[in-house]
């Protein structure tokens, strides 16, 4: 994929879309925190509704998160990977960006044209969605990249997605599950989560 391809936001733009954000993150804490009021729902759902976002290309902008800091340029490097369509973002907080990171490396040691569809939290790990560059990618390097991302997975499944350090399963009032540190969970709400 080359530059060209990637449209560049106006500073109006990134304004417009980082309200945005801002007023969809506020909106997740209250509910993740049990605190959001019906009044509070639908006044987000009313300026969601309202906002003049072009939603394909805001899907298809380089969004290096803010927060990237020393890990943006290879935090780009991943979103480029991204096809039109998918939406060029990274759905983890900064502790896991470098797992997501050693993670690409990896896999691009394998098979350096590999395609990323998306890089989410899920259930309180990671999970990275990928595709081979090609139909004739050996099977044993199929095999490789798959067992690069079971590992990743498992790494998030103890490493606190907001700071880095050694963390574990909690969960906030209304079920969401994030894995965490011990001090991030109390900063965030959060407790340690009940087996099932």
């Amino acid at each position: 994929m080359s530059d060209g391809d990637i449209p560049e936001p106006s500073d109006a733009e990134e304004i417009r879309w980082r309200a945005l954000e801002s007023d969809v993150a506020a909106m997740g804490e209250l509910l993740r925190s049990g605190s959001a009021t019906s009044e509070d729902v639908d006044g987000a759902f009313a300026r969601l509704m309202s906002t003049d976002v072009d939603g394909k290309r805001y899907r298809n902008v380089l969004h290096v998160p803010a927060d990237a800091g020393e890990h943006a340029a290879a935090i780009e490097a991943i979103l480029r990977r991204i096809p039109d369509g998918w939406g060029r973002w990274l759905s983890v907080d900064a502790g896991w960006y470098p797992l997501v990171i050693a993670t690409d490396a990896l896999l691009a040691g394998l098979d350096p044209g590999y395609v990323v569809h998306q890089v989410k939290e899920k259930f309180g790990t990671l999970r990275y969605y990928s595709w081979p560059s090609s139909e004739d990618v050996a099977r044993e390097t199929l095999g490789a990249m798959d067992a690069v991302i079971a590992g990743a997975e498992r790494a998030s499944a103890v490493t606190c997605e907001r700071c880095g350090a050694t963390g574990f399963l909690h969960q906030a009032v209304r079920g969401w599950m994030k894995t965490l540190c011990a001090s991030c969970a109390v900063t965030l709400g959060y407790v340690p989560a009940q087996p099932t």
